[in-house]
């Protein structure tokens, strides 16, 4: 069972893992995503994707960590592999 310390710890660790608008809208660019097709992929609007990364409205509740994982997925994806 989780307890309420753990849940806390949980979720101030996805609000770090949250990037800078500006941040936010080149990890979506450089993978080739429109606004739209991110929305699609986490189950919000474009207007909301568009409001993320001007900074006018920040995600919260699972929302916010469906985003938080679509970003890091962004992230990797952009990430080159080291060689072995």
């Amino acid at each position: 069972m989780t307890s309420t310390a753990e849940k806390i710890r949980s979720r101030m660790q996805v609000r770090r893992d949250l990037p800078n608008p500006e941040q936010r809208r080149a990890l979506r660019e450089s993978a080739g995503l429109s606004q739209q097709e991110l929305a699609n992929a986490i189950g919000v609007t474009h207007q909301a994707v568009s409001h993320w990364e001007a900074g006018i409205r920040t995600p919260r509740g699972a929302v916010l960590d469906r985003y938080v994982d679509a970003l890091r997925a962004l992230r990797e994806a952009s990430t080159p592999e080291r060689a072995a």
